[in-house]
């Protein structure tokens, strides 16, 4: 490194810049701790700057190789940082504590963060676009308190294979603002990345406050169609928690859900209306009533709606737990900013984009064309000893009783 310094500043004594002084600096990269000396250079008029910090994409003050923090955030997204720390250690031997890990990861989401990609050269056209949305409570640090954690994500439906199935270019989207920022977020993804003009829409969401079918819509530009369904997991769920006290009426309403047979579930609705003479169990009846038939159009199962796909829809609430198992595990409490740190990095993960979204992110580009060409002169400029092969001749006409003449005779 301290011979690439010099090959560096030697470029910019041509542009007029001087020795300032001589700094010390230790950093941590991924094969290990790393001391060494560098120039800072001045000149007039300019802020004076370190050309090898510049080339390796070391920012003032910075301990940490931008890789090498890189990977301790990725470690950290899948356990506790008091875990990543003691791992760390096992597995290499550096001694770090779980403070400095959380620092970190802060450091990076917050780079992450302000990353962006820029917009697709080609507009994608599927036939059939999926969106979903859904919230998860996370708990406080805060005592009795909870954030919401907003999450939507978007493909274009399900490559199966055998029994399982993988969805076609997945996105996930996620933040702890509200509904509207969320939908913003994808928004501004589906305006630089599709063109949805001959593409029928299919929306799923548990029809919540802030997941309303019109929400939905109004990120939408044109379309070809646009199709909303009410989550079948949280319908169930619904009548399961409201009909608790009916375990047979339940089974049999629940089946009718199903089929889709509203004669049937009007029957079945109108017959224990008539018959429940429990004022509470008649109100929790009702409301059942009154969700299912008023969201009737929205329950119809995607495969009786004739438009080519029977499913791909429902596949949000299964995805929490890849937030939710580091995140909620064994009572976790956050702050809000922590959280949202930690959901930038699992999001960017999730999306494949980590590694691309925090390199964009650094102030220098880590082996740029500057340093490359450097690099290709210090290798040139090298000494490097010669190799010489070593001879030696064996005789043959030594006596018997010598190790010589004993090994000629097996010879």
């Amino acid at each position: 490194l301290e011979r690439l310094d010099k090959e560096l500043i030697s470029d910019y004594h041509k542009d007029g810049w001087e020795i300032d002084r001589i700094e010390s600096r230790q950093v941590t990269f991924l094969f290990g701790e790393v001391s060494f000396k560098r120039h800072r250079l001045r000149k007039e008029g300019e802020k004076s700057f370190l050309p090898l910090d510049k080339a390796l994409g070391l920012e003032a003050r910075q301990r940490y190789s931008p890789s090498f923090m890189e990977k301790v955030s990725l470690l950290a997204t899948g356990m506790t940082f008091r875990q990543a720390s003691a791992s760390l250690e096992l597995l290499t031997g550096r001694t770090m504590s779980h403070q400095t890990i959380h620092g970190i990861t802060q450091r990076v989401a917050e780079a992450i963060g302000k990353s962006e990609l820029p917009p697709s050269e080609e507009l994608r056209k599927p036939k059939v676009l999926y969106i979903e949305g859904d919230g998860v409570w996370i708990g406080s640090q805060s005592k009795g308190k909870h954030h919401e954690f907003k999450r939507g994500f978007i493909h274009e439906g399900v490559d199966r294979t055998g029994k399982r199935g993988q969805l076609i270019n997945p996105v996930y989207f996620g933040c702890f603002g509200t509904s509207r920022d969320l939908f913003q977020e994808i928004g501004d993804y589906l305006q630089t990345h599709y063109d949805l003009r001959e593409t029928i829409i299919i929306a799923n969401s548990d029809g919540g406050s802030g997941y309303e079918a019109s929400k939905f819509e109004e990120i939408l530009g044109r379309y070809r169609s646009f199709n909303y369904c009410l989550d079948s997991y949280h319908v169930m769920r619904y009548i399961t928690g409201k009909l608790g006290f009916d375990k047979r009426l339940q089974k049999s309403i629940r089946q009718a859900v199903k089929d889709y047979n509203k004669s049937e579930l009007e029957l079945l609705l109108d017959t224990a209306e008539s018959c429940l003479e429990d004022e509470k169990q008649l109100e929790k009846l009702l409301a059942v009533k009154s969700y299912l038939l008023s969201h009737w159009e929205a329950i119809k199962p995607l495969k009786l709606r004739d438009l080519g796909v029977s499913d791909g829809v429902g596949v949000c609430e299964s995805g929490h737990r890849f937030y939710t198992n580091r995140l909620k595990r064994q009572g976790r409490n956050w702050t809000k900013s922590g959280a949202e740190s930690m959901v930038i990095l699992m999001t960017a993960q999730r999306n494949g984009l980590f590694e691309l979204y925090y390199r964009n992110s650094y102030p220098f580009k880590t082996f740029s064309a500057e340093i490359k060409i450097n690099m290709r002169k210090l290798l040139q400029k090298g000494q490097h000893d010669q190799h010489v092969i070593p001879s030696a001749t064996i005789p043959l006409n030594g006596a018997t009783s010598s190790p010589i003449g004993q090994m000629r005779k097996w010879i």
